[in-house]
């Protein structure tokens, strides 16, 4: 073979060689977590009473790691970038969480979408700017995303991962939050890589010392086709009821990526938004819903926006995907969205205001 043929065909076969190494490794690294853990201590100050409240205020903020501000895009939604451009970018982002945050007056507080460490901010621990915040909460981590290595997008690759749920409380807990595998997952190679969806329980007392406040912080996923939602929601079916039928006041919020029952998407959707990008948006069954639970959502205020370009209202798809589902045991007081216009997250931040019964 002459010599001008040989050398490409010398390029392709190390380039094959090199990809299916690199494919070996990320295999080889990917993150398998158990079906149940305990979650990642962050701070846990002294104790505090061991009777809880009879009323609970939660804060829900899904904060897209402090690097989906109103002037972001990202890749996974038509735009073109796939990581903050600075780390002052973050850190401003952050900031103002924070501030938003101290001044809500949460009892317990459900973040998702919290980096330690990752290099797409720039390895920040989010968990410790939040701690010094809140020195006197109990600050508990569920790692949802763990990657030696993300090679994508190609151009400018996402790199090392660690991200998860926080749940901050005012109220000691019981017993050791606990992280519990939602079911479901993409198929190789892309799982070597990809989110491995949780759920974390955090119990603290009530009033009743033969009953707990059970406070689930939720992340489903997000992209797919509705399959692995589905799968999720009936593992969490199961697990409230069976909490519920314990005798237990069970609250579950968090980031559903899926709309509400009553929720319709042309409430916030605009004329011109792309097929595709209504795609992805999911509806929880009307059927779903045990008997007497209720949703809990602000429908006047929208919790997420899509990601083609930077915010403008009018031009972004908009939705109600974060909130919260109570059990019957529990009566809800006030429930408000707030309208931030996605200044520091793709996601808006909404609160209740919750009640035992009986």
């Amino acid at each position: 073979m002459k010599l001008y043929l040989k050398i490409p065909l010398i390029v392709i076969i190390v380039l094959i060689a090199l990809a299916g190494a690199g494919l070996l490794f990320l295999t080889l690294a990917a993150y398998h977590p158990p079906a149940e853990e305990e979650a990642i201590q962050v701070n846990t100050p002294e104790e505090t009473s061991p009777f809880g409240p009879e009323v609970l205020r939660i804060v829900n903020w899904n904060i897209g790691y402090a690097g989906l501000g109103a002037a972001s895009d990202f890749i996974l939604d038509g735009g073109v970038t796939a990581k903050p451009d600075s780390r002052e970018t973050v850190e401003v982002n952050l900031s103002a969480v924070g501030r938003f945050l101290a001044h809500q007056d949460g009892d317990v507080i459900f973040l998702q979408e919290v980096d330690r460490g990752s290099a797409r901010t720039y390895r920040m621990d989010q968990t410790a700017n939040l701690l010094e915040i809140f020195p006197d909460y109990h600050l508990w981590y569920a790692r949802n995303y763990k990657a030696v290595f993300v090679p994508f997008p190609p151009s400018d690759p996402l790199g090392a991962m660690d991200s998860g749920l926080l749940t901050m409380s005012r109220f000691s807990p019981t017993e050791t939050p606990r992280r519990y595998q939602l079911p479901g997952q993409y198929s190789w190679p892309v799982n070597t890589v990809h989110l491995k969806r949780c759920a974390l329980l955090t119990r603290i007392p009530s009033p009743n010392p033969d009953r707990q406040w059970c406070l689930i912080n939720i992340h489903l996923s997000a992209y797919d086709d509705g399959s692995l939602r589905s799968e999720q929601l009936g593992f969490l079916k199961e697990w409230i009821l069976n909490l519920y039928e314990e005798g237990h006041y069970v609250v579950v919020g968090g980031d559903w990526n899926s709309l509400f029952p009553g929720i319709e998407l042309h409430h916030f959707a605009p004329s011109t938004t792309p097929p595709d990008l209504l795609a992805w948006i999911q509806k929880i069954p009307e059927k779903w819903s045990p008997p007497g639970w209720q949703w809990v959502y602000d429908a006047g205020t929208s919790t997420n926006r899509t990601l083609e370009k930077p915010f403008v209202r009018g031009e972004n798809l908009e939705s109600i995907i974060d909130g919260f589902l109570v059990s019957p045991n529990v009566s809800v007081e006030e429930v408000q969205g707030f309208d931030l216009m996605f200044k520091n997250s793709d996601h808006n931040p909404v609160a209740v205001t919750l009640k035992i019964q009986g």
